[in-house]
């Protein structure tokens, strides 16, 4: 009942009932529309949308009996404000019907422009625009969008029936093809209202296509959310030479630079630049065109960052000098963007984030994937360059087909997807691939983004390169499917060979975000000394593992948590725990699960260690001289004539390894806890507790050293074995 309460149809200007979660039941395109004309007052073409609520009925049982009453209610509405008729032929309004998850599913659903376009309406605006050739592009396009979306005609077999010169009677004979060709699919309705509802069940039905459904069995969202259709008047950014489109970050999404990113398009409609079918500008290209208009959006990207106090993505259309706003989200972006701006913002007077803030947005999942970046070898020249479009460094090989990706991923392959552009029938081959080459798009195009959300490294625009059938054709030769190349998404590059190596992860936002994290633990302990630090079974178990018997007490104090806690997560490994008057120590079969725990864990985190482990080893011998050189001067404490010095050496090694730790823990995150311990082994060691040095029986440094080498090991995909041979004592 409550269900059936929520609006099925509703325009921007109107408010919601109190409670209703805007984005869960207009999508998040409507709902940033509204906000934008209704809070903020932004230049928005009028429109309205039909709810998440309609597209879960029509999915379920159909179209439903009232809708088509509520659609031309809204229909006269919106003509009234647009001060145009639907399917009027003196005043002719346009609309497009987009798709609007709860959810950014960008690329993934359909959109359908120029709809309500009839004969008659082309005619009136040839004669409103005063020119022929735009009023016949219109009528083409509408008709192509039409056949492909809502009467499944391929996209391949339409564009080819669209092929035309560059006169109205080529356009013209173009758009009649598809008509004649899409008669035996159902045809291409006359009348305006019937298109309107055509468009709106494809949009509907676009939730479930195959490329959404892998898109959301990626991002783990619930199929049950469903999309809205927004439906709005149409502006056209193809209209003359004061006209374009474009599509805008208010911050580099890629290395987050505090600087708008905008893919911008001279003549031309939206699809045209997220397809990255062209070659696009940049903001220089709109401020050549028309400066004043450049400085409008730049004034409108701050505003719209400054009320969604976070990077936004921003779709816009310039027609005939003056500027719309399309849509508004928090846009997708690189791991490395993602830490970069959180620390920005923070750092920002002019914007209200807290440092718990950024910490919550830049999550363990963001600094697994930002430590996985990599570097490639230096000496080595390109195959090809274009835009660094998502950072991090991918080899495998090259692959110029998504089904072929697929298999060759499935076959346990790292694959190179190159195409000329992406689109979302490509989705399930870029899930697979490692890395991702476009010779088409720019920042905003579906490649680009795509990519950047799922933190696969990508270039597009690669100069000079052409996609064939079975390889790539570039400059420095022809490369055949199979050949192993290098993407190197952080500075836009494309190389023969896998010609990665390791690289530490050493950004001074990391090392800010950890220290604020540390602040927050330490403020909350002050606060409520009895909330316990959440700890997994494999954390207690692999401890466990490490010191080989171990009361509850000395678990919680080396985890830093309570003893209820350690209790409490012990209690369902009873199976793989042996008992006795000292504590616990694991069986055989405790010991084996949680070595294979620690294989995963180095193999997922894999080569982002190696830096630090050559760094440990220098630190680890040095270790090493002063405990041996403290056992023969039998230094018991203070008073003894080489305390001091004891104080002082070990003070000026922790100083030296305390950032390896940090830099291990933004990898390995379980290993971040031991920058606590080594400091409090530390403080007792300064305060004058010499066993705090080398004791067996407590967290002493030694002992922590021990156990953190023993970690370095596994993460590191090396054996204690090889070690000993390698370093012997």
């Amino acid at each position: 009942m409550v269900e059936r309460m929520l609006p099925a149809v509703h325009a921007f200007e109107d408010t919601l009932p109190d409670g209703i979660d805007p984005p869960s039941l207009l999508g998040g395109k409507a709902a940033g529309l509204a906000m934008m004309a209704r809070d903020l007052g932004l230049n928005v073409p009028p429109g309205f949308v039909v709810t998440t609520r309609v597209c879960n009925e029509f999915l379920g049982t159909g179209w439903p009996d009232d809708l088509d009453e509520a659609l031309r209610l809204q229909l006269a509405r919106l003509s009234a404000r647009a001060e145009r008729g639907f399917g009027d032929p003196e005043r002719p309004l346009l609309v497009s019907v987009r798709s609007g998850s709860p959810v950014s599913m960008p690329g993934m659903m359909d959109t359908l422009l120029n709809v309500g376009m009839t004969p008659a309406i082309r005619e009136r605006l040839a004669r409103e625009s005063g020119s022929r050739l735009f009023a016949a592009e219109t009528w083409l396009r509408f008709n192509r969008m039409y056949a492909e979306i809502v009467l499944g005609m391929s996209h391949d077999h339409a564009l080819k029936k669209a092929e035309h010169d560059d006169t109205e009677a080529g356009i013209l004979a173009a758009a009649e093809r598809i008509r004649e060709v899409s008669a035996e699919h159902g045809g291409i309705p006359d009348e305006p209202f019937e298109q309107l509802t055509g468009a709106i069940r494809a949009v509907f039905g676009s939730w479930q296509s195959e490329r959404a459904i892998v898109f959301r069995a990626h991002e783990n969202i619930p199929a049950s959310l469903g999309t809205a259709a927004t439906v709005q008047a149409m502006v056209f950014g193809n209209l003359d030479d004061r006209s374009g489109t474009g599509v805008a970050f208010t911050r580099d999404p890629a290395t987050g630079d505090a600087t708008p990113c905008v893919d911008y398009l001279v003549r031309a409609q939206g699809e045209d630049v997220v397809a990255g079918t062209h070659k696009v500008g940049g903001l220089d290209a709109l401020a050549r065109q028309l400066p004043e208009v450049a400085n409008e959006l730049v004034d409108v990207l701050h505003r719209l960052e400054l009320h969604y106090r976070d990077m936004c993505d921003v779709e816009f259309t310039v027609s005939a000098g003056q500027l719309y706003l399309l849509q508004v989200r928090v846009g997708r972006r690189s791991p490395l963007a993602a830490v970069r701006i959180a620390v920005s913002m923070v750092e920002d007077p002019a914007f209200p984030l807290s440092k718990s803030e950024a910490i919550g947005r830049t999550g363990e999942e963001i600094l697994k994937e930002l430590a996985k970046l990599g570097k490639v070898a230096e000496g080595h020249s390109p195959i090809a360059t274009g835009l660094a479009v998502s950072p991090g460094v991918g080899a495998g090989a090259l692959c110029c087909d998504a089904d072929r990706a697929v298999e060759l991923a499935a076959a346990g392959v790292p694959v190179i997807l190159a195409r000329a552009e992406t689109s979302p029938s490509d989705v399930h081959g870029m899930v697979a691939s490692s890395g991702l080459v476009t010779t088409f798009g720019g920042m905003v195009s579906h490649a680009a983004v795509v990519a950047r959300g799922w933190a696969i490294p990508a270039v597009c625009s690669l100069v000079g390169a052409e996609v064939e059938s079975m390889g790539l054709r570039t400059a420095s030769g022809f490369f055949a499917e199979g050949d192993t190349v290098t993407v190197d998404g952080s500075n836009g590059a494309l190389y023969a060979g896998d010609i990665r190596v390791a690289a530490g992860l050493d950004l001074p936002e990391v090392r800010k975000l950890r220290a604020w994290a540390l602040e927050a633990e330490s403020a909350g302990a002050a606060e409520a000394p009895a909330v316990a630090r959440l700890v997994t079974a494999f954390e207690v178990l692999r401890t466990l593992q490490l010191k080989g018997l171990c009361s509850v007490e000395r678990l919680a104090a080396a985890l830093g948590t309570t003893e209820d806690t350690i209790t409490h997560v012990l209690s369902p490994h009873e199976a793989v725990l042996k008992t006795t008057p000292r504590g616990f120590a694991l069986t055989a079969d405790g010991r084996a699960w949680v070595l294979e725990q620690v294989a995963l864990e180095g193999a997922e985190i894999g080569y982002a260690l190696e830096g630090e482990w050559q760094r440990f080893q220098a630190l680890n011998l040095r270790l090493k001289v002063l405990v041996t050189e403290s056992q023969q001067s039998g230094i018991s404490g203070t008073g003894h004539e080489r305390w001091d010095w004891l104080v002082e050496t070990i003070s000026g090694l922790h100083s030296d390894f305390r950032p390896l730790v940090e830099t291990v823990g933004g990898t390995a995150h379980r290993l971040a806890s031991y920058g606590r311990r080594f400091d409090k082994a530390l403080e007792a060691i300064t305060a004058g507790d010499h066993s705090m040095l080398a004791s067996p029986l407590k967290d002493s440094y030694h002992t922590l050293w021990f156990e953190y080498h023993e970690e370095l090991i596994a993460v590191t995909g090396r054996n204690r074995a090889e070690e000993e041979a390698a370093h012997p004592h």
